[in-house]
């Protein structure tokens, strides 16, 4: 009986462990089309300013009852914003990589002055393994929320802003 017991908890234990390993699941397949998807650097006028925009192209217009959210690429996460026209929506993300950024830093020998410095900014674990040119779209339907992984993402020229 005693063996019994163990053996039923280590199976009960296990099982708990294992659901906290998992991995996102990803869609096979959304509830809405994607006829087109890329991304493309951008570089701003400024010295330092510059990026990456993603740009998603979905032909029809999506039901209220799903919400484009954010894009995943290259370690990092960025909202989605969309755009209709002509019976068609365009989803598109911008990745800052901003290098120059004036930050107003106090030194003083007095510990109490430099409490105003703002603190450096936490990198977040990023929860999905993605090559270069794949990203994830999370989105929701209904209030849950999904993930779909596109492929082969494409790049086209860069855009000079001046």
């Amino acid at each position: 009986m005693k063996t019994y017991i163990i053996i039923l908890s280590s199976i009960l234990i296990l099982s708990l462990f294992t659901q906290c390993g998992s991995a996102q699941k990803f869609d096979n397949e959304t509830p809405f089309n994607i006829s087109k998807a890329y991304y493309q650097d951008w570089v701003g006028g400024k010295p330092g300013s510059n990026g990456i925009i993603i740009t998603i192209e979905i032909p029809s217009i999506i039901s209220n009852e799903i919400i484009l959210d954010s894009v995943f690429f290259r370690r990092k996460m960025s909202k989605l914003s969309i755009e209709a026209s002509d019976q068609k929506q365009i989803a598109t993300a911008n990745f800052s990589k901003n290098i120059f950024t004036a930050r107003d830093i106090i030194m003083n020998s007095d510990p109490r002055k430099e409490m105003a410095n703002k603190a450096p900014d936490v990198t977040i674990t990023f929860p999905f393994e993605l090559t270069d040119s794949e990203c994830v779209i999370s989105y929701f339907v209904k209030n849950k929320k999904h993930y779909y992984k596109l492929t082969n993402i494409k790049k086209t020229k860069t855009i000079y802003y001046p």
